[in-house]
């Protein structure tokens, strides 16, 4: 018997490393999805209040899936005050939406869980997933729905701040899509290195999965950079943006038998 009563509607939460995303499932899908930085707090306390007043009625619940325990206190005090509810905790409060075999559950961020369970429901079979965020993440699944750990890379971002960081004259640039192969300058120069870099560290990394399950696992991408990416990678089977939020619902309508 289910521990938890089906609900009509779901707030789902994902506090990341920058960012607060939210989104509403119900009988539509997920939608409303939107996202803002918790370090604005009004921001959030805005945001929080206009979804969950976009919500029908029934009966809702709040599901939170995080890895950064400092913003999540501010974030559950946000969501109790304006919802009157408790938000449920993935891992803590709800298991986790798939099994996984690597040596220490605890290591797996909830993120990285949750994005590789809403691929797989999405690609009934064994898949790659790749997160591009603050840091990039490639995990696989396997063809019975099974987490097999992955890689964790420096996002572009980090990237391109750590070159400019470490460095006396190498300046600070943005992800975009190359102008070319060959830079000409060392902004482009820069681009490309890191652009091109993580195209092909994609491509080995999801080569090399497909090795060891001796099947091309099938690719979804998502993260803020994740369309950047698919505009350079002719291997990507799908981006979904909000794949995390989607694995959060999950993982709440798994525990009550919704799926």
């Amino acid at each position: 018997m289910s521990l938890l009563e089906p609900a009509d509607a779901l707030l789902a939460i994902d506090v990341g490393n920058t960012r607060l995303g939210l989104g509403i499932w119900d009988g539509d899908g997920l939608h409303d999805a939107r996202r803002v930085e918790h370090a604005r707090l009004d921001d959030c306390r805005v945001a929080l209040t206009e979804t969950w007043g976009t919500m029908n009625g029934g009966r809702r619940a709040v599901v939170l899936g995080s890895v950064n325990p400092r913003q999540t206190v501010q974030v559950q005090g946000l969501i109790e005050e304006i919802s009157g509810l408790a938000a449920l905790r993935i891992r803590d409060d709800l298991p986790l939406p798939m099994p996984l075999d690597v040596e220490n559950e605890r290591e797996v961020g909830v993120d990285r869980v949750c994005c590789a369970a809403a691929a797989y429901e999405r690609m009934k079979g064994a898949c790659a997933v790749a997160s591009f965020g603050t840091a990039i993440t490639i995990d696989c699944v396997s063809e019975d729905g099974r987490f097999l750990g992955g890689s964790i890379l420096p996002g572009f971002q980090m990237a391109f701040d750590a070159l400019h960081a470490g460095t006396a004259q190498l300046p600070r640039v943005t992800p975009r899509v190359p102008g070319g192969v060959f830079g000409k300058n060392t902004h482009d120069a820069l681009v490309g290195g890191v652009v091109f870099g993580v195209v092909g560290a994609l491509r080995e990394i999801v080569e090399r999965y497909a090795t060891e399950l001796r099947e091309w696992p099938k690719l979804v991408i998502t993260g803020g950079n994740a369309p950047l990416v698919a505009e350079l990678a002719e291997y990507v089977d799908a981006v979904v943006p909000d794949l995390c939020l989607m694995g959060i619902a999950l993982a709440y309508r798994s525990a009550a038998g919704q799926t």
